[in-house]
């Protein structure tokens, strides 16, 4: 299978373009709280999800026939789309903009990164070679504790605290999400890619008939981009940049983007939107970064 073919000029280094990549992404995917935030003023979570997943799967859809290949005819791939698609993108996607009514980007972008310990954790009773040791429970509790501090200001408020549940829960399915991708049969990434979106957006169709749709207002243009940033971006130009950043340097440096991505939110979240950022957040923050750390060690 031959590496997708993203050409950097100039002379910068193999590791330079690699970092390039990531941070690229990073910012791709750490924005994206932010112009949730955004997009839920006029659109309704169901309708901005809608849109989204349109977006997205139009920009993979085109990206496959591109580079040549082509999406699989067999019921059981398309079976294997429906799965996915359900649990690692309408879902989450949905949570994520009802969450965020209620939940302002950095707690958002926080909250997000418990993804990768619940693959973790998951993992160790859906696949074989994925076995939890002393670091990777320490790590877990370590970020449950992160995450408690995050929450305990707003335990009080019932609409925040059912938002911030929401987006945990959008987390989980991510996690889970990864984990059938390790069961499942095998496609090429950026075909599966297209096929989940394809088949999210088919089961955001029926929900979205049954609601109303009206928008709030008028959108207004910053509303209108950060909707089609978040169907091009995050959505669809995302998935090409990890399986490019996969292909060149492996998994284990994608996953630093575990670490950065939080941090870009609450940047994002303070600078551009505004939003009041505690001690007691931040703390919480270096704790959830912390547990993913110590996860990733290795028993001597």
């Amino acid at each position: 299978m031959p590496p997708l073919n993203l050409k950097i000029e100039g002379g910068m280094g193999t590791q330079h373009k690699h970092w390039f990549l990531l941070l690229t992404l990073v910012c791709i995917w750490g924005t994206s709280f932010m112009f949730t935030a955004v997009a839920v003023e006029v659109f309704s979570p169901v309708l901005l999800t809608l849109l989204r997943l349109v977006l997205g799967a139009s920009v993979l859809t085109a990206v496959v026939y591109l580079r040549g290949l082509r999406l699989p005819l067999e019921r059981k791939a398309w079976g294997a789309f429906f799965l996915l698609g359900l649990i690692g993108n309408a879902l989450p996607f949905f949570l994520i903009a009802w969450g965020q009514q209620s939940v302002n980007s950095a707690t958002a972008g926080a909250l997000m990164s418990t993804a990768p310990l619940m693959t973790v954790f998951l993992a160790h009773f859906f696949i074989q070679d994925e076995r939890l040791n002393r670091f990777k429970l320490l790590g877990f509790s370590v970020s449950l504790g992160g995450v408690y501090l995050l929450l305990s200001p707003n335990m009080d408020q019932q609409s925040t605290l059912l938002g911030a549940l929401a987006i945990l829960s959008a987390a989980g399915g991510i996690a889970l999400n990864t984990v059938l991708m390790r069961r499942l049969p095998h496609f090429h990434p950026l075909v599966g890619s297209a096929g989940m979106l394809i088949m999210a957006m088919l089961l955001m169709l029926p929900l979205a008939a049954t609601q109303d749709l009206t928008l709030a207002r008028d959108p207004e243009l910053n509303e209108l981009f950060a909707l089609t940033w978040l169907g091009i971006m995050p959505t669809g130009i995302a998935s090409i940049l990890c399986f490019a950043i996969v292909s060149r340097a492996g998994a284990s440096f994608l996953a630093n983007a575990n670490y950065m991505v939080p941090m870009v939110a609450f940047l994002c979240g303070a600078l551009v939107l505004g939003e009041r950022i505690t001690w007691l957040s931040l703390l919480a923050l270096a704790v959830i970064l912390g547990g993913i750390a110590l996860s990733r060690r290795q028993p001597g």
